[in-house]
């Protein structure tokens, strides 16, 4: 028969297991779909305008956009203001080997999307994603700009 000290010590044990259990898992999981913004001019917070420009580096990325932004009700065409959206396939990025091995592979790809006024960066938001790429991506990039930016459409 086990004492008493001996059974406080195994629950203790397991307890601490559990737990380091707990961490690890808190420490690992939720930071998928996490968007990282910066305002890098906050004079420009409460915009206004009707037409913006996209500027795009694949055809995924200008479709996804300008599908988004007509839906607001705002016009893509030549404008002070210019949207770049950016789609990077970590799957098809890299073909080290070497580099593969030792690197940081958990996620699919990343999502960017910056604001320019007249050629001067006023807003970043960018998101690693799993998964497939579809248009929701920029989507919630696009919304928390505009939210962020307190943007607005002139009639």
């Amino acid at each position: 028969m086990q004492s008493i000290s001996q059974n406080y010590k195994l629950f203790g044990l397991a307890f601490y297991a559990r737990l380091f259990l707990l961490l690890l898992i808190f420490a690992f999981t939720g930071c998928d779909s996490k968007i990282y913004t910066n305002i890098h001019d906050k004079n420009k917070i409460g915009l206004s305008f009707k037409k913006l420009e996209i500027i795009a580096n694949d055809k995924f990325s200008k479709d996804s956009a300008t599908a988004i932004i007509q839906k607001k009700g705002f016009n893509i065409e030549k404008s002070s203001y210019k949207l770049r959206v950016e789609h990077r396939d970590y799957t098809k990025a890299c073909t080290n080997p070497l580099s593969k091995t030792s690197s940081d592979y958990s996620y699919d790809g990343l999502v960017v999307a910056e604001l320019f006024y007249e050629d001067k960066k006023i807003y970043t938001a960018y998101m690693d994603y799993k998964g497939e790429k579809s248009e929701k991506l920029f989507a919630s990039l696009i919304q928390k700009m505009f939210d962020d930016m307190k943007i607005e459409k002139i009639n």
